[in-house]
């Protein structure tokens, strides 16, 4: 299997293989279609606030417990 990755745009359903690629007409090929986006898309303050308000206090199993963490390591004394 070989991975090729191209920008095209689809028109009347049809995606146009790259002229480099014209050789493979016919041939079986899986095809992942991604939107391009144009810009960088930030993800705002609201947007982050609204997922700690869907998922807090959400948990569904058993009771989280904290378990003993144990004694402090003794240490030395500095001279």
């Amino acid at each position: 299997m070989q991975a090729v990755e191209f920008v095209t745009k689809a028109h009347d359903g049809v995606v146009d293989l790259p002229r480099e690629f014209q050789d493979w007409n016919g041939k079986p090929v899986r095809v992942i279609l991604l939107e391009e986006t144009s810009g960088s898309q930030s993800i705002s303050q609201d947007t982050v606030a609204n997922v700690w308000a869907k998922t807090a206090g959400a948990w569904q199993g058993e009771h989280l417990a904290r378990e003993p963490q144990g004694e402090y390591e003794k240490r030395r004394e500095l001279e």
